[in-house]
């Protein structure tokens, strides 16, 4: 063969030439890439065979919206829905509760003895599982074991529970807002009555010192000065009058003193001159100098003394019938009975002033009070309404939730419905055991490849043409495939006949172990 002949490419000299070169491999390595295809394959068959048929039954349960319409009865439940489910989840799903339902129903007794509480615990809360539908309009209890008539029976014991934690939690929430709106409620009682008892307590002790009693008070001001005003203008008059009295007692003539013998007597003019001074004197200590009755009778008066004073110049000068005439009293009886009248009432009237004046100074202390109670009555008033307004609020506010209770104990309002019941599965659920054991088998088929590379990889014998010119550098003139006889196929085919019955029986033993082992352990 000549020198220059060219050198075959090698198996990575292109994409195709790789891929080629795995083909190989594979092809060289099948058997290894067979039995450890059907070991695995084998061993999950076995193990899938061997675990329990899982049953699954599940129930649907309604929320039962308000049937009341909420603009008439609003509800006291503030929670959503969400943050309810997953409160009570939590409270059926703890131990405690979950131990109670399994003593009360008898359940798990071929477990009993064998595993612990805990673990039957764990069980139920790793196989049960709670999913929300649509909107919030209703949710799935979901239960999965191996016996059908307890997964039926826990499944609807959950559902029953749910629907029974749901009602007390609400009914807890109704009685909870019912108790803190009545301790509030007679809290703010008690608070409003003492505000009515400071108020009654003020209103009682100060009477004559309450806004109410202004107009009171301003009108007994009016007529008290009115009064000393009255007062003081008769005691002026009075005295006016006693001067005038006091003047024409002076300036009259001077009476005749019967027992004196004086044989002058009174002309008739003097008579009336004297009555009418007498009643003026009168007139005018009642009702002043310009009262009609005493301008009228001033002006008698003066007529009077006119016509004396005409009669008396006509007249001749009357003959004394005695020699000696006795002196002239000037004494006037009657001005000096008005004097003492003017006096007396002059006295009177000054002591009337006094009290007057005292009243007058006690109706305006209490008026300068009236501002200071008033203020303090108005802030009572205030703190008073403000609370009788949130005593109202409360008790609407109680009554409300009473009316929500009402609902809740007569089922009207938001509950939780059972729509379909957990039945009694007739078939399993799980496991899918082609899905385990193809599973197993594509395992397996990708541990023989790599199995297959690794002993490719670790073998440095020489397999092809590539490899020889690789090695030597020189070009290879030909290559002799090796040659088997009849009895060596058949011999080789037996020998890999009986690997695979060997492997499919140890990984079958092995699947089986490994099923023992989970269940012990508690993993299936």
């Amino acid at each position: 063969m000549s020198a220059t002949q060219p050198v075959l490419p090698g198996p990575t000299n292109g994409g195709f030439e790789e891929f080629y070169h795995y083909l190989d491999i594979l092809r060289r390595r099948k058997s290894v890439v067979i039995l450890v295809a059907i070991g695995f394959f084998c061993c999950a068959a076995v193990f899938a065979r061997r675990l329990p048929d899982i049953y699954r039954s599940q129930t649907v349960i309604l929320v039962d919206a308000q049937q009341v319409p909420s603009s008439y009865v609003q509800s006291t439940v503030s929670t959503s829905l969400q943050d309810r489910l997953s409160t009570i989840q939590q409270q059926v799903m703890s131990p405690t509760r979950l131990k109670n339902m399994i003593e009360k129903n008898g359940l798990f007794r071929e477990l009993r003895g064998k595993v612990s509480e805990d673990e039957l615990i764990q069980k139920i809360q790793k196989s049960t599982s709670v999913d929300v539908a649509g909107h919030f309009s209703s949710f799935k209890i979901a239960y999965q074991g191996e016996n059908p008539k307890e997964v039926s029976q826990i499944a609807n014991q959950l559902a029953d529970t749910f629907i029974s934690e749901n009602l007390q939690a609400r009914q807890e929430q109704f009685s909870g807002t019912a108790e803190f709106l009545d301790n509030e409620l007679q809290l703010t009682k008690s608070k409003l009555e003492a505000k009515e008892q400071q108020l009654q307590g003020i209103k009682t002790t100060n009477v004559m010192d309450l806004p109410e009693s202004k107009q009171f008070h301003l009108e007994a001001l009016n007529n008290l000065r009115t009064q000393l005003a009255a007062s003081e203008d008769r005691v002026r008059q009075a005295k006016q009058d006693k001067i005038m009295l006091e003047a024409m007692m002076n300036t009259n003539h001077p009476t005749i003193e019967v027992d004196g013998g004086n044989t002058r007597s009174a002309s008739p003019l003097q008579s009336q001159i004297e009555k009418l001074e007498a009643h003026l004197a009168e007139l005018r200590s009642q009702y002043g100098p310009n009262f009609p009755d005493v301008r009228k009778a001033q002006a008698d008066l003066d007529r009077l003394k006119k016509k004396e004073a005409a009669t008396k110049a006509k007249e001749p000068t009357p003959v004394q019938t005695e020699v000696i005439a006795p002196s002239p009293s000037t004494r006037n009886p009657v001005i000096e009975a008005q004097l003492a009248k003017l006096s007396q009432e002059i006295d009177e009237q000054t002591k009337l002033q006094g009290p007057l004046q005292q009243q007058i100074d006690f109706h305006v202390s209490k008026l300068e009070r009236v501002p200071i109670f008033e203020q303090q009555i108005a802030g009572l008033m205030r703190d008073y309404d403000s609370l009788r307004s949130h005593y109202q609020s409360l008790l609407d506010k109680k009554l409300s939730a009473q009316m929500a209770s009402e609902l809740e104990i007569r089922q009207k309002g938001e509950r939780f419905v059972i729509l379909d019941s957990a039945p009694i599965p007739d078939r399993p659920s799980g496991p899918n055991r082609v899905l385990l054991g193809l599973a197993g088998l594509v395992l397996g088929l990708l541990g023989g490849v790599g199995l297959a590379i690794a002993i490719e990889t670790m073998d440095l014998s020489v397999r092809s043409e590539h490899e020889a010119t690789e090695l030597l550098g020189i070009p290879v003139l030909a290559g002799i495939p090796q040659m088997y006889t009849a009895l060596e196929v058949r011999s080789r085919r037996i020998r890999f006949a009986l690997a695979l019955i060997f492997t499919a029986s140890l990984s079958g033993g092995l699947g089986l172990l490994i099923s023992v082992v989970t269940r012990k352990i508690g993993l299936t």
